[in-house]
This record gives structure tokens, sequence and C-alpha cells, in this order.
């Protein structure tokens, strides 16, 4: 019986109201923080996907030149949203020459995408089927970025 009588001392003191108002105004604080941060997180994202394409050979290195087909990509993707390297070099699309093969890429740091014998200009959307050609060495390394995001949308070694 005597350890219950400890609580029912007349000692009714509890924590003074003005550390009582410190401590709720103090826990509102870090719950409104924790909740912005939470929050602001989901509108970092980008409305926009990340854009893909894939790429399949279309022939072994012939005489210095690889030449690639379009597989699939981003829909409404266009060859002005692509920046390609080969070994951190940007490569510039080549919309003068004609398409009747890959040799006629006149310089190393140039390529060529067509359909046919259509060349295309940056304007022009990525198709699958379409044909990109290019001055390469095996093992090479091919990159295609989005020139927008600035980021890797593919990377191939050549071969």
């Amino acid at each position: 019986m005597k350890a219950n009588q400890k609580f029912l001392a007349g000692d009714d003191e509890a924590v003074s109201p003005v550390i009582a108002v410190i401590l709720m105004v103090a826990i509102t604080v870090v719950l409104a923080a924790t909740v912005y941060v939470w929050v602001s997180g989901f509108g970092a994202q980008s409305g926009n996907p990340q854009k893909s394409m894939s790429l399949t050979s279309a022939g072994a290195l012939s005489g210095g030149f690889k030449t690639y087909s379009v597989a699939s990509s981003t829909t409404g993707m266009k060859y002005g949203d692509i920046s390609v390297t080969l070994n951190g070099a940007t490569f510039a699309m080549d919309a003068t020459v004609a398409c009747a093969s890959p040799q006629t890429i006149p310089t190393a740091s140039q390529y060529l995408a067509c359909t046919g014998t259509t060349r295309h200009v940056a304007g022009d959307v990525i198709s699958a089927g379409d044909v990109i050609s290019l001055r390469a060495s095996s093992g090479d390394t091919l990159r295609i970025l989005d020139s927008q995001a600035n980021a890797v949308i593919l990377t191939l070694t050549v071969g």
C-alpha cells in the first residue's frame, strides 16, 4: 500500500504552461518542415519521361564505316533532339550527302541518317528502320545523348 500512496500525494505540479506552449510550437514546426520536405520531393520530377532508342547493327564494320538500323525510339523524338558522340567526340549530322552508301560521309566527325535514299535533317522524326552511318573503328564507344535533358539515351561498343 505504501507504494501506491506516493501517487496520491497532494503534489499536483506539472510542466509549466510556458514550457508546454514552447514544446507544442517546436513539435508543430518540426512536423511542418517534415511535411514540406516530403511534398517538395514530388514536384522535383520532370513531367517528360526519359527518351529511349535502340539500334541494331546493320552489317559488319566495313572500310572504316559502321551502319546501324533504328529498332525503336521514343515517339516523336527528332534528330535535332539527339547528340551523337564517338569516344567522347561529338559528331554532327550531315544532311548534304547522298544516302546511296555510308562511304559518302565526307569527314570523320559526321554521321548520316537515312530512310532508304532519303536523308534526314534535324527536324525529322526518328523512326524504326532509319539507318545511321558513321566513320568508326572496332572498339569505339558510341553514345547517343538527349541534347535537351543532357542525359545518355544509349551506349554501344562498335564492333
